[in-house]
């Protein structure tokens, strides 16, 4: 009986440490005419530039921050311009979202609680095999071969619901996989990540599922840097 109570008291302190464990929390950043920027928080500068720079596994509490205005070069390369500097403050387990208002220099947010049941639903495992009858369920959408406006609005939906470039990218190819699309499909799907390398893993991936590949090394003009275009050049060469 004391073997028991004990062990039971065990695992009570166990939920009780990990559900007392501070929810981490994910900061958004854009500019209000859309236009690409880089950000800094706390001295550290991400090395990333996009119309959205999405930043996770913030702790919560006081920041300080610089944001950028990225201005791309004819040449592949680029500068940023700090706009805005100041300090934010996050609370645990939340999604905030900010702007920077060109016109008034004003830096705009707003904040939501990152909802247990939204990251359980719409996780990946809505397309996992062990679900198949969950995934399709909800890829009955996507059954044509074909790839039409359709798909691209109802999946543009879907990839919109995802925070990170990681997780829009998983689920862009758990669903476009033994897809046919074509090469400007692939350019619209590109925008809608944020970061350079997130785009390049997409375009390598994507290459063997296009229809028309022929033309897709015209999707070097939708990389910024200039290590990124060689890099996706170098790719679609080695497959010819």
């Amino acid at each position: 009986m004391k073997k028991v109570l004990f062990t039971l008291l065990l695992a009570l302190v166990a939920f009780i440490n990990v559900d007392a464990q501070p929810r981490r929390s994910v900061c958004r950043f854009k500019l209000s005419d859309n236009s690409r920027l880089a950000v800094s928080i706390d001295e550290r500068f991400y090395d990333k530039q996009g119309k959205s720079i999405t930043i996770g596994d913030l702790p919560a509490g006081r920041h300080y921050i610089k944001i950028y205005k990225y201005v791309p070069y004819r040449d592949g390369g680029g500068r940023a311009r700090e706009v805005y500097r100041g300090g934010i403050r996050i609370s645990s387990g939340t999604i905030s979202n900010f702007t920077y208002d060109l016109n008034d220099g004003k830096l705009y947010a707003n904040t939501e609680f990152i909802d247990d049941s939204y990251r359980n639903d719409n996780s990946d495992d809505a397309y996992n095999n062990n679900r198949p009858d969950d995934r399709r369920r909800d890829n009955s959408v996507f059954n044509q071969h074909n790839w039409n406006q359709t798909d691209m609005d109802d999946l543009k939906k879907r990839v919109d619901d995802r925070i990170t470039d990681g997780d829009k990218i998983k689920l862009m190819e758990s669903v476009l996989k033994n897809r046919n699309y074509t090469t400007d499909q692939m350019r619209v799907m590109l925008n809608w990540l944020s970061f350079d390398d997130s785009k390049v893993t997409l375009a390598k991936w994507g290459y063997d599922y296009v229809s028309n590949k022929e033309n897709y090394w015209k999707l070097e003009s939708e990389f910024t840097f200039s290590s990124s275009k060689e890099e996706f050049n170098n790719y679609i060469s080695s497959k010819r």
